[in-house]
């Protein structure tokens, strides 16, 4: 396997070494320097290459939870992918890889490593066009190759040392890929409405649904000391700042008024409670307005999934956060609780952004 460049090399393992958070004030300064030197960088060059290594770095204003997760790498792998499907799963296939890679190296925990297998294994289960993904996955051509190399290089780096946040970070890459995932198909469900092909893709989409529920099995491979050996590193890096995810729940479900409060705080996020976004046609009005039994059938296994990952939310944060507010201001476990069950306004027409979103 190719080498990366020196300078490339040279950054890696600096954001490697004893985690992001050791960097000093110089260090930081250094990479937001090479950030806003390679802002014009063509693609496919070195110069790219340390652009999208350095963002996290960069002296814009950047919510802590974007800086931490190094989304816009995930963004920058899906960009113009012709098969949107295929190259999620692949990206969620190549992340868990090298999730196992760094569990084998620390030869810790044999329980977390056979969850990490059998959830890669149902990734190769799952729906895609006329058969399971099993083939997307085991067929990626060089270039592809390549590209997903540069995902994991540039993804991988916890905020502290300890070994435990690796799976931790892995799993908010594996779910915002699953909510982008469930937000496409969503869309392309909302379209097909009122021909043959709505049944099939629903039924696709249920299956999809069910993905953050696996993740969160392995997650809890994590004792609530391990998690909360590394979470005061995280800061402010707070998942309620997704916004894959709530702009998921908005496809499927509209306008929830109950969370404008959290969401005003954010800037980024505001525009989901204003209109045009306010009034987004959801999947679950589209599916109820079809007066289809089936639609209503495969809508109410979806439902059930993504019910069962908001509990076990819920009760992973009951587990790892109690009493504690959570970091992103909100009141932790308490929140969470108050959205197991959906409710949603009056929608309008306003079709949800289908690109894999990050700020």
């Amino acid at each position: 396997m190719a080498l990366f460049p020196e300078s490339c090399t040279r950054i890696i393992d600096l954001q490697s070494g004893k985690g992001r958070w050791a960097l000093t004030e110089t260090d930081r300064a250094e990479l937001a320097a090479v950030h806003a030197r390679t802002r014009a960088a063509p693609p496919g060059t070195e110069e790219e290459l340390l652009h999208l290594l350095t963002r996290p770095f960069a002296t814009e204003d950047i919510p802590e939870y974007f800086r931490y997760t190094s989304l816009h790498v995930l963004a920058w792998y899906l960009a113009g992918a012709p098969d949107q499907v295929a190259a999620t799963l692949r990206a969620m296939d190549a992340a868990l890889a090298d999730l196992t890679a760094v569990e084998h190296a620390a030869g810790e925990d044999e329980e977390r490593l056979r969850r990490l297998a059998a959830l890669r294994a149902h990734l190769r289960t799952l729906p895609h066009a006329d058969g399971p993904a099993a083939p997307v996955l085991d067929t990626v051509d060089a270039a592809q190759r390549e590209r997903l190399r540069i995902l994991v290089a540039c993804t991988g780096f916890p905020m502290s040392d300890r070994h435990d946040e690796h799976v931790f970070l892995r799993a908010v890459h594996v779910c915002e890929l699953a909510y982008y995932l469930i937000r496409h198909q969503a869309g392309a469900v909302v379209a097909a409405v009122g021909t043959p092909a709505a049944s099939t893709l629903l039924a696709r989409l249920a299956r999809y649904a069910d993905l953050p529920n696996r993740v969160f099995h392995v997650l809890r491979t994590l004792t609530p000391e391990s998690f909360m050996s590394f979470r005061e590193a995280t800061g402010y890096a707070s998942a309620v700042q997704s916004l894959n995810y709530h702009l998921m729940e908005l496809a499927l479900y509209g306008h929830d008024p109950r969370k404008d409060q959290v969401l005003t705080r954010y800037p980024h996020l505001r525009p989901l409670t204003e209109p045009p976004l306010r009034e987004a046609y959801s999947l679950r009005q589209a599916v109820a307005e079809s007066g289809d039994p089936g639609l209503a059938g495969a809508w109410q296994e979806l439902a059930r999934n993504l019910l069962t990952w908001r509990g076990r939310h819920y009760g992973f944060g009951r587990r790892y956060l109690a009493d504690i507010q959570g970091s992103g201001g909100t009141e932790g476990a308490e929140y969470l609780k108050g959205f197991v069950v959906k409710r949603a306004a009056p929608g309008g027409r306003t079709p949800v952004p289908v690109h894999f979103a990050y700020r």
